[in-house]
């Protein structure tokens, strides 16, 4: 298969701190930046994690990580609760600790079921609200290309989950997510749930590859739901 054309252009050319988007930070991601520095997909007891959202910032600005998203499936609920603590807590002489906007979201790719991130979109959004109620969508809703474009009206970035999860192969996800013009992959990922959170051997590679090809934004998160932020 021939390259494609990357639909991003990195890094944005000076953007002003208040304006920076995630988007402007993902070109940093790779291997080793979970969990410390990027950690885009955790989840809390507002959806199946152990974490209530305050322990889960809490942990986050413990452990001093730069970049963290909380991706709880089909609800918003932690995001704000989190915002506002930390609003509360953070000093503007320390290092920032930026929380994006995140969901994790059922839908069906390819005839597959599987889960699609959104980051960094704005919450009030009405093309999100069906994706609020704590419970996965039917019909028309829950294909992946309405997902995708309603993550994109609210202004943000639509992500394919853990790729080497499914039932389909990654490079068939992979090619009708270009098709679909997801922006991102979720390329290092735990497939293995170590003790110690670390990117599986050979498949992230594998996908780190294909993806690059393609010319997706990468990302990378612990997935955790479990009492410690730095693992699955």
């Amino acid at each position: 298969m021939a390259k494609k054309k990357k639909r991003f252009s990195w890094p944005v050319m000076n953007p002003k701190k208040s304006d920076k988007k995630l988007v402007d930070y993902l070109y940093l991601v790779n291997k080793n930046s979970c969990p410390l520095i990027f950690n885009l997909h955790t989840h809390t007891n507002r959806s199946d994690g152990s974490l209530t959202p305050i322990q889960l910032i809490k942990q986050a600005q413990q452990h001093k990580i730069r970049h963290l998203a909380v991706t709880d499936h089909h609800t918003i609920e932690a995001y704000p609760l989190m915002k506002q603590w930390l609003n509360s807590k953070q000093k503007s002489n320390t290092e920032p600790l930026f929380l994006w906007s995140g969901i994790e979201i059922t839908s069906l790719l390819k005839g597959c079921l599987v889960h699609i991130l959104g980051l960094d979109f704005d919450i009030e959004s009405n093309s999100m609200l069906k994706y609020y109620k704590k419970q996965s969508v039917t019909g028309y809703s829950l294909d992946a290309k309405e997902v995708v474009q309603a993550i994109h009206k609210a202004n943000g970035l639509a992500v394919l989950a853990h790729p080497a999860r499914y039932r389909l192969s990654y490079k068939e996800l992979l090619e009708e997510a270009y098709n679909l013009y997801i922006d991102a992959i979720e390329v290092w990922y735990d497939y293995e749930r170590s003790l110690y959170w670390k990117p599986s051997e050979f498949i992230c590679d594998e996908i780190h590859k294909y993806a690059n090809k393609l010319g997706f934004l990468a990302t990378c998160g612990t997935d955790s739901h479990g009492l410690s932020l730095l693992k699955r």
